[in-house]
């Protein structure tokens, strides 16, 4: 299995914002090794459903666990059982990504 630690071009996606537009270039931006972390307002991304589904395969999909807490939305994500990344682990994702990309 490829992670995106073993591609030289894999992005690391932040979505900050609930708006659809957002999340639609973001998708379109994808592809396989790349992450797509949720956060500030694109955590409510959530409620859309399964926004993974619309992801291209070999995409990793995290959410800011503290933008769902402030958003009343994490049970709802435990619910969903979508990967919760939390502020102590977000260095290590940057790291992990030769480029970043936010989306608004």
């Amino acid at each position: 299995m490829t992670v995106a630690a073993d591609l030289p071009t894999a992005v690391l996606h932040l979505v900050l914002s609930a708006g659809s537009g957002a999340f639609d270039a973001c998708r379109r931006a994808c592809s396989a090794g790349d992450s797509v972390l949720f956060m500030d307002n694109g955590a409510r991304q959530l409620l859309i459903g399964e926004p993974g589904k619309q992801l291209p395969p070999g995409v990793a999909m995290y959410f800011g666990k503290a933008d769902l807490e402030a958003r009343g939305l994490l049970s709802a994500a435990t619910e969903a059982r979508v990967r919760l990344l939390v502020d102590d682990d977000f260095p290590d994702l940057l790291e992990r990504h030769r480029h970043c990309l936010s989306w608004k």
